[in-house]
């Protein structure tokens, strides 16, 4: 299968179960493809045919603009190497999700997958409270059913406070023994993946381009906006301003006017799915189409409040 074909069927799908899908980026490299909302969920997503086709760089870029929308970052791919990935499973790709595109179309339907591939192997997470519950409703003690499992006290002690996962063999084993589902699943739509603030403030202070970009992170920071610089996305920056839930996407336009007809459609249809105002960025507005925000360096050296910021979007 080629990629455009994987695009095709992953952006199917999702349509097929009323998420609403971006404009494909393509302006420039990008370490998405597209970005996907349903209702409260949003998902940035690179579809790969080999998960291995994924670099480092890449896969730090796609968490960090994850962590300033508040949401998940997915790949969908099929393959590793020469080993067909399994369905109904979620691997991990440089701290990201992965999942087949038939396990794409059982979450988007409402099906979860349960268990997690690591190098360890197979894990899936279990419900702590059930498992004490039921170890409580029949009488036994930590000691007396991890020893009928085959575990540790300190292993059980952990299942049932959820600080560790289960590898799939003791799970099942639980279950037989207590004779209820113990496992839960895994809504990776969700944004719970984990914090890599070191690897996100490393890409910001990589970020800083030129004089103009400098300048105008300075102006955003002055007017109390937190702002984050990314990499290999469609747009340069995003800001937010926690007093009044405002979110900003800005934009460096590029000299040539073809690309910068594209790379405005793109981020015009990113701002609509991620609820984030656009604003493009240049010395003047000569290849800029009217319809957009654009801000001047003039304009953007005059402004001091917030206010002045807000009447020019």
């Amino acid at each position: 299968m080629e990629r455009a074909e994987a695009l095709d069927i992953a952006e199917a799908t999702l349509h097929s179960s009323g998420f609403t899908v971006s404009r494909r980026c393509s302006s420039r490299t990008s370490c998405f493809d597209f970005a996907a909302r349903k209702e409260e969920n949003l998902v940035f997503i690179k579809v790969l045919i080999d998960i291995k086709d994924i670099s480092p760089t890449d896969a730090v870029s796609l968490r960090a603009v994850a962590k300033c929308f508040d949401c998940t970052s997915l790949i969908i791919s099929d393959m590793n190497g020469n080993e067909k990935l399994s369905d109904d499973t979620i691997y991990s790709r440089y701290d990201v999700y992965v999942v087949t595109s038939k396990t794409l179309d059982d979450i988007v339907r409402g099906t979860y997958p349960m268990i997690e591939a690591t190098r360890g192997g197979y894990f899936v997470r279990l419900d702590g409270d059930e498992v004490r519950l039921r170890r409580h409703e029949l009488g036994l003690s930590i000691g007396k059913l991890a020893g009928m499992v085959g575990i540790s006290r300190r292993a059980l002690y952990g299942y049932e406070r959820e600080l560790t996962r289960a590898s799939v063999a003791v799970a099942y084993k639980l279950t037989e023994i207590l004779g209820v589902p113990l496992v839960k699943t895994i809504n990776i739509l969700r944004n719970n993946q984990d914090d890599q603030k070191t690897d996100i403030d490393f890409q910001q202070s990589n970020c800083m381009k030129n004089k103009l970009h400098r300048l105008i992170m300075d102006k955003f920071a002055q007017l109390e906006f937190k702002v984050t610089q990314l990499r290999r996305v469609p747009f340069d920056f995003a800001a937010s301003c926690p007093k009044t839930n405002l979110r900003i996407i800005g934009s460096f336009l590029r000299k040539k006017r073809q690309d910068t007809n594209n790379q405005v459609e793109e981020i015009m249809s990113l701002s609509e799915l991620i609820k984030a105002r656009p604003v493009f960025f240049g010395i003047n507005r000569k290849n800029t189409p009217r319809n957009v925000p654009f801000l001047g360096l003039k304009e953007l050296t005059k402004l001091s409040k917030k206010d002045e910021l807000m009447s020019l979007l």
